[in-house]
């Protein structure tokens, strides 16, 4: 545009002719006026001083647009078996004493591991003693129910039976003797009749009536001695059926249900001990870890780390765990590549994307492959981990070569975009402002702005929906050239709205209060968050670390952490946190009662700053930021870099 206005006001040199004025008039005119106005007459017989407008310039293309993600990335099998410590150690550790040599192929039944078994065999020995001592037990309980079970019986067939019949031959004498003395009493009776009969006609004496009247008497005594002995026994009888036999079997049934309670606890007893030492027999063999039946492969040692730079291998002396994985036998036939993609580029790749992958150790050797997984969680950063979060992406690569191993490093190239024929424009091509893209076209002679829309980019090619056509010339590092482009003008940052409920602290942010509206400046510009227009490392009060990154860090360990949301960490939660964060959370237990309170995380966190330097950030004092100026720009369907205020260049 500016170009085109020099163009049309430059007055033509004939232009004074055509008018009458001569050359020789107007330099008289120059003089008398001065040498200020020489300037404006050379522009306006001689010409423009303007160097000629001759820019690089890169031509709109047609054709296939390929985006890219690449990154890092290790192999290893999609389907591994993997074999790991199953011993149930006392003390939660077991060494290792020897192991395989690693990367060596093995088949079903080949020696892997040998775990360190001294201490169960030692508890082998323990153990049965055991065991004998509960065989013994149960014998005895056996013996006991054995004989309650025949005193029952005994008394049944034996004991009872014997005293029913002894009072039977009771009742049978005391009926027996009761005949005989009836029959005594009516002899006796006849003879004393008779003698009485004598005594009156003075043939007998009185002392042989007497001694028939005894004899009748002595009859009627042995009658009732007879009667009551007959009583008795029945009663006898009637109580050994109904009560001395119910009383008896009581209790004989009940020293059998004795006996046999305590033999169904011996038996349960030895079932306990037989199975402890059928565990140790099973712990001893597990020490001794072979290859399992139906697989055969080659053998990879596992390793972990622990997130502070320690490694685990497993090696000879290495203490192991229980359900630790110790080796893995990939399956070579169904490899992958695990790779670590950051954040920003994330979005950008799906399920089934192609691949290709370049194995360092294969010397370039280019490798197909298929995107079959990708994260929806970031991976750990580890204690010394960056700020930038990876979320880990699957790559399952097609026919892998017989020398492809786990655990070598690859570089993968995800096509997350394919368009078979757009238009397309280099990326420094392209000037944007705020959320506007402009080209600087060549028109003939002339350049004018377009305005275009733009749909992605590949890090070196901007694909182009609408504003120019195939062919056409675009000045390369428009920005370089602003007065010749008709920008629009930058509009500043609209203020942000907020209604009062939205304003409102959640009822879950306990001792806030509550936020409050505020009107005016953004009370970023206090110190409280991030300043209105600057970038996200911005400078000043306030940011990530400065200001109140104290109490910033103590409510975001507290929401954390408190999974009851009750200003305490106590012994349940920080049980269940990782060993360095209950190492670190529990450095604030001031008072060491086993838990930790909003007020000692706040203290904890207080010496920290102040060991840090006092100002609330990181070490070195300072303020909270990272530094001052714009903010850090990620990548999106426009240009990678675009200036926010009056323009910039990619």
């Amino acid at each position: 545009m500016a170009s085109n206005f020099q163009t049309r006001n430059r007055i033509p040199r004939h232009h004074f002719r055509r008018n009458g004025i001569s050359r020789p008039v107007v330099i008289l005119l120059i003089l008398l006026i001065g040498g200020g106005a020489f300037g404006a007459y050379s522009q306006l017989v001689g010409g423009s001083n303007e160097p000629a407008f001759n820019p690089i310039l890169a031509e709109v293309i047609q054709g296939e647009f390929v985006s890219k993600v690449l990154d890092q990335g290790e192999v290893e099998s999609s389907e591994n078996v993997e074999l790991r410590c199953e011993v149930k150690a006392r003390n939660g550790q077991t060494t290792v004493l020897k192991t395989t040599l690693e990367g060596s192929r093995v088949k079903e039944g080949d020696f892997l591991v040998q775990l360190d078994a001294t201490s169960f065999e030692k508890e082998l020995e323990t153990q049965n003693v055991s065991v004998a001592t509960a065989q013994t037990r149960l014998i005895q309980a056996e013996t006991v129910l054995e004989t309650a079970k025949a005193t029952e019986l005994e008394y049944i067939q034996g004991v009872f039976v014997e005293a029913l019949q002894t009072i039977e031959n009771e009742i049978y004498d005391a009926e027996s003797q009761i005949v005989t003395a009836e029959q005594e009493l009516e002899q006796s009776s006849a003879v004393y009749e008779h003698s009485e009969k004598l005594h009156s006609k003075g043939f007998i004496t009185n002392r042989q009536l007497s001694a028939d009247k005894f004899a009748v008497e002595k009859a009627n005594i042995a009658i009732k001695k007879a009667s009551n002995l007959l009583s008795l026994a029945k009663s006898k009888k009637r109580v050994l059926i109904e009560v001395t036999k119910k009383k008896e079997l009581t209790q004989l049934k009940a020293g059998i249900r004795a006996a046999e309670v305590d033999l169904d606890s011996q038996q349960k007893s030895l079932a306990v001990e037989l199975k402890k030492i059928k565990e140790i027999q099973e712990m001893i063999a597990l020490c001794t870890i072979v290859v399992p039946k139906g697989v055969a492969g080659q053998v990879v040692f596992a390793k972990e780390s622990s997130g502070r730079g320690n490694e685990w291998v497993l090696e000879e002396g290495a203490t192991v765990r229980q359900n630790q994985v110790l080796i893995r036998l990939p399956d070579q036939n169904k490899m992958q590549v695990k790779a670590l993609i950051n954040e920003q580029n994330i979005t950008q790749i799906e399920r089934g994307m192609p691949a290709t992958i370049q194995v360092d150790a294969l010397d370039g050797t280019q490798l197909k492959g298929v995107v079959i997984k990708v994260n929806q969680y970031a991976e750990s950063k580890g204690w010394f981990g960056s700020n930038v979060r990876k979320y880990a992406v699957f790559i399952r690569i097609a026919n892998p070569p017989e020398t492809l191993k786990p655990g070598m490093n690859a570089s993968v190239s995800i096509q997350s975009r394919f368009e078979k024929d757009v238009l397309q424009v280099p990326l420094q091509t392209v000037y944007s402002v705020q959320k506007k893209s402009f080209c600087l076209v060549k028109n003939g002679d002339q350049f004018e702005t377009r305005e275009i829309e733009i749909d992605g980019n590949n890090s070196k090619m901007i694909l182009v929906r609408s504003g120019l056509n195939k062919g056409d010339q675009l000045v390369m590092n428009p920005g370089l050239h602003k007065e010749r482009m008709d920008l629009p003008e930058v509009q500043a940052d609209p203020r942000i709205e907020l209604s009062e409920g939205e304003m409102l602290a959640s009822d879950d942010a306990k001792g806030t209060g509550g936020l409050t509206p505020v009107s005016g400046r953004s009370a970023a510009a206090g110190g409280g968050g991030r300043p209105s227009g600057s970038g996200r490392r911005s400078g000043g009060g306030g940011g990530r670390s400065g200001g109140g990154g104290s109490s910033g860090m103590v409510t975001g360990m507290m929401s954390k952490y408190d999974t009851n949301k009750d200003d305490v960490i106590d012994a349940t939660e920080m049980a269940s946190l990782e060993e360095r964060s209950k190492g670190f959370i529990s450095r604030a237990d001031a008072d060491k009662d086993g838990q930790v309170t909003k007020a000692e995380m706040t203290k904890m966190a207080s010496n920290m700053s102040s060991q840090w330097g006092g100002g609330g950030g990181r070490p070195g004092g300072g303020g909270g930021g990272r530094g001052a100026g714009g903010g850090r720009g990620r990548p999106n369907a426009a240009p990678a870099t675009s200036d926010q205020n009056d323009g910039g260049t990619p």
